[in-house]
């Protein structure tokens, strides 16, 4: 953005589309210093977005601003979708909240507001496979508690795929970025380790990890069962619709 001169954000021809991904990341002990730094850094980027909107005048815009399927009510079985208004109780849920209403009363009238609620994102490169990855290789990997709280999840190709999709069709408002189809953490880990060649018999209550994660423990013992019904009744078509496909095409 910086590398913009003045005359191109005067250019009223000119439509500019904001996309704030960046951010510290959750996984860790969530101390307050870390708490504060996981809100803030996210903040920062729709801040200056705002901020050169109201600057240059440029009407019009979009801003799309990485939010999180942790806004939701946890719940073992109900099926989620955006129609949904119950907002959790947890860190994330607070964090997820204050963030969508820092855009939504921030932004000018004008500014068209996305906010990405994004799922369990599965990559080759860092997020939280990288840690199961870890886990799995160390041959502890298995249930957490019971394992029958849902993971709703998304790959990588189609977050960018999704979020290509949003702009081309001028979507608006909140939106799941998850797969049509979550899984339960219990069959997620007999297909992980079936993936990876590793066993996946290990059961680990969820009251074990709070030592080392803390109130991170809750984001992956509770259950959030989402369905991305923007996304589908708008067409889009995922490239990888069942975890199996996902995660063999990250450990081909």
């Amino acid at each position: 953005m910086e590398n913009l001169s003045s005359k191109e954000f005067k250019n009223k021809k000119n439509k500019f589309i904001f996309i704030n991904l960046s951010g510290e990341s959750l996984i860790g002990l969530w101390t307050k210093g870390k708490k504060n730094r996981v809100l803030e850094s996210r903040k920062y980027g729709v801040n200056k977005s705002i901020e050169l909107i109201k600057k240059y005048n440029l009407i019009n815009s979009k801003i799309l601003s990485a939010s999180g399927i942790g806004i939701y009510k946890k719940h073992p079985t109900n099926l989620t979708t955006e129609k949904s208004s119950d907002i959790g109780n947890s860190f994330i849920s607070d964090m997820s909240s204050k963030l969508e209403q820092n855009l939504k009363i921030n932004a000018s009238k004008s500014t068209k507001i996305i906010n990405l609620r994004f799922g369990i994102i599965l990559s080759k490169k860092g997020g939280s496979l990288s840690y199961l990855k870890l886990i799995y290789n160390f041959y502890i990997g298995g249930k957490i508690d019971k394992g029958n709280q849902w993971w709703s999840w998304i790959h990588i190709e189609d977050v960018v795929n999704s979020i290509i999709h949003i702009i081309n069709k001028n979507i608006e408002g909140s939106i799941n970025i998850t797969s049509p189809n979550p899984e339960k953490q219990k069959d997620f880990s007999r297909t992980l380790g079936k993936i990876m060649k590793r066993p996946y018999f290990l059961i680990t209550p969820s009251i074990l990890l709070k030592p080392i994660l803390g109130e991170f423990t809750s984001e992956i013992s509770d259950s959030r069962k989402i369905h991305p019904q923007l996304l589908l009744e708008s067409g889009y078509k995922f490239k990888y619709e069942k975890l199996q496909k996902a995660l063999k095409n990250i450990f081909k």
